[in-house]
């Protein structure tokens, strides 16, 4: 990895602001940063990507809760299905009832 991106840096690349960022660090939604030696928060590339996903999912409106398990649940299977695991999109999936059902 290079040098990483600082805070200001991956908020603006995401669209978000610093206090978003901040808040999604305290659910626990982005990966644990690295540190640099001064203590500086360094970020990828994946958490811009991150941050958007977060983003477009409300937009979606999955709560933050859900959010947090795809996230999660990406981060693990890398795509695979889980076998047995009901998760947050299964679950929004059989909430949501169309228009013409």
């Amino acid at each position: 990895m290079s040098a990483g991106l600082r805070s200001g840096q991956v908020a603006d690349a995401a669209g978000v602001n610093i206090q978003t960022l901040r808040y999604y660090e305290r659910r626990g939604l982005p990966a644990e940063p690295a540190r640099s030696p001064g203590g500086h928060r360094l970020y990828g590339e994946d958490a811009v990507t991150a941050l958007r996903v977060i983003e477009a999912a409300q937009r979606l409106g999955f709560t933050l809760e859900e959010v947090a398990e795809l996230l999660e649940t990406g981060r693990h299977r890398h795509g695979r299905p889980v076998a047995g695991r009901d998760g947050a999109l299964s679950r929004r999936r059989r909430r949501t009832t169309w228009a013409g059902d």
